[in-house]
């Protein structure tokens, strides 16, 4: 080390902006993201660093110790070069919301993106886009997804190579009811399942076999499938949604088995999360009265009375938090397709940062927050929730 610094005294000071000039160079364009610059270039000035610190025994060790920290999460933060943004990418719920937000911004990144759509009327919204086509799925419906499929396939190979092949799979399909456990009907816990986890799984088997063929080809990009949870795991569990919880939840499950299968036989295919937090506008939101007093019309007059005035100050909750803007989904879908080596997961909104964080805190003490945020215009809520 001691070496180093004499050779670094001696340097001609006309050579340093060179010098500078090259480290700069090689850091920012050469190796982009990439865990050789990590290798080569930060740990060697980070060991620098940690050696020449020597401020006192409590204040070097801790400093020591944040960089060896700072510089494991650099290495294992690597996303690898960037992607090239090619081919096309499937979306689905592009009626409104994260959906449409997310076709709209990946079209205008440069791909084409086939938007799908559960009413005709929505198609109207892309008549101005040449690299958007819209299609009608139900994802609920397995024939209509694996018809939705064998239009894509037809459309790739119409476009004569135009359209290089489809490499992303982005389901922002989604629906929920607010409603107690207790007297939800059976209907509407049902349709949450079907679109919020079989939707997934009919629509991910379905695409696989040709993002599979269209990544095989040579010199083609990795492929991406993304699914959207709502409250990552761990997370706390919320009340009034639990059926659309359980449904994202298991949905969750199936993206990380799912990733590890794709690894497993070493396909150049990746899974990931992308999981909001509070999102506006979206029409889960906009609808949220008319679908309250829709379950509560479907349900017992107890439910009403036991449970209207909870329900109702956890809606008044989520419509007074200001939330994240719907376009920060279609920058982290961005992200996913572009990321080299992405993530398991993607948040968007600190909520949805937090809301890890929460579930992982011991029992007593989640709940406690629970009931003075969401619940807390719950004026008859207890101070502590809890055996």
């Amino acid at each position: 080390m001691s070496a180093v610094v004499e050779a670094l005294a001696d340097l001609d000071p006309r050579a340093v902006p060179s010098l500078a000039c090259v480290l700069y160079l090689l850091y920012t364009k050469i190796l982009p993201k990439s865990r050789l610059r990590v290798l080569i270039i930060e740990i060697p000035a980070w060991i620098a660093l940690f050696a020449l610190t020597d401020v006192g025994s409590y204040v070097g060790t801790a400093f020591k110790l944040f960089l060896f920290l700072h510089v494991t999460w650099r290495y294992c933060r690597s996303t690898g070069p960037d992607e090239p943004v090619d081919g096309a990418v499937f979306v689905t719920g592009c009626d409104s919301g994260m959906g449409l937000n997310t076709a709209q911004h990946l079209a205008g990144v440069g791909y084409h993106v086939f938007a799908g759509c559960y009413s005709k009327d929505s198609f109207k919204q892309y008549e101005s886009m040449d690299n958007v086509t819209p299609l009608v799925i139900n994802v609920k419906d397995e024939a209509s997804v694996k018809k939705a499929a064998d239009f894509v396939r037809k459309e790739i190979e119409a476009s004569k190579g135009e359209i290089s092949g489809l490499f992303g799979v982005l389901q922002c399909a989604g629906i929920s009811y607010v409603a107690p456990f207790e007297y939800i009907p059976m209907s509407m816990f049902r349709d949450q399942v079907e679109v919020n986890y079989f939707g997934y799984v009919y629509v991910a088997q379905a695409f696989l076999p040709l993002v599979k063929e269209c990544t095989s080809k040579p010199g083609a990009r990795r492929g991406r499938f993304c699914f959207t949870s709502s409250g990552p795991l761990p997370g706390p569990g919320v009340p009034f949604i639990t059926s659309y919880l359980g449904a994202k939840w298991a949905g969750d499950a199936l993206c990380q088995g799912l990733r590890v299968e794709l690894k497993l036989r070493q396909l150049p295919i990746d899974c990931c999360m992308v999981s909001p937090g509070v999102v506006k506008p979206t029409r889960l939101a906009e609808d949220g009265e008319r679908l309250l007093e829709q379950s509560f019309k479907a349900m017992p007059a107890e439910a009403r009375t036991e449970y209207y005035d909870m329900i109702d100050a956890f809606r008044r909750f989520q419509l007074e938090e200001p939330g994240t803007h719907v376009s920060m989904v279609g920058k982290q879908m961005e992200r996913i397709m572009k990321d080299g080596r992405p993530f398991m997961r993607y948040y968007v909104g600190p909520d949805a940062v937090a809301s890890t964080i929460v579930g992982v805190l011991p029992t007593g003490l989640r709940e406690f927050l629970l009931r003075n945020t969401l619940m807390k215009y719950f004026k008859d809520c207890p101070k502590f929730i809890g055996g």
